[in-house]
């Protein structure tokens, strides 16, 4: 009992941790061999969701992020799929088509997962429009909640 009061205490930060700071900026390839620099997103909402090709959670998810992505594409939230356990390019291509979305996958590594703590599959990060951490979600969250974020952080405004 006394270790798992201890391992509770010990997680429990671990989960608020970072809310308001910047996160690692990082630099990625995307499917398509475009790299991608974090900081360049800067005046948009970033959406990133780490995801991995045997997570079951992940190919319900993002056929459903496609839906949030759709209706803010033309807005300014960036939206991107981290994979974290495929390199394939023409993998992840197929990935796409078959789990049915067809928002942006960066090609993640060993740095990337550490710098964000990627502990399990989903993981995604909301960062606001001066590229702090607004919101970190561990698993599934409902589509209406992460509407509800994505509208709040694009209502600040951006000092």
């Amino acid at each position: 009992m006394r270790r798992l009061i201890i391992i509770f205490f010990a997680i429990i930060p671990l989960l608020a941790l970072g809310k308001g700071l910047r996160p690692y900026m990082f630099q990625l390839e995307d499917e398509n061999g475009k790299t991608v620099r974090l900081e360049q997103l800067k005046g948009n909402v970033v959406y990133l969701v780490f995801w991995s090709k045997s997570c079951h959670t992940c190919r319900e998810e993002l056929p459903q992020i496609d839906r949030l992505y759709r209706k803010f594409k033309d807005k300014n939230v960036k939206f991107f799929a981290v994979i974290i356990d495929e390199k394939d390019r023409k993998k992840i291509k197929q990935i796409k088509k078959q789990w049915g979305f067809s928002f942006p996958v960066l090609i993640g590594n060993d740095t990337v997962k550490s710098k964000y703590r990627i502990i399990g599959t989903p993981i995604t990060y909301i960062l606001r429009k001066d590229l702090t951490i607004g919101k970190i979600i561990y698993g599934a969250y409902s589509l209406k909640k992460l509407e509800k974020y994505i509208n709040r952080f694009l209502e600040e405004k951006n000092d």
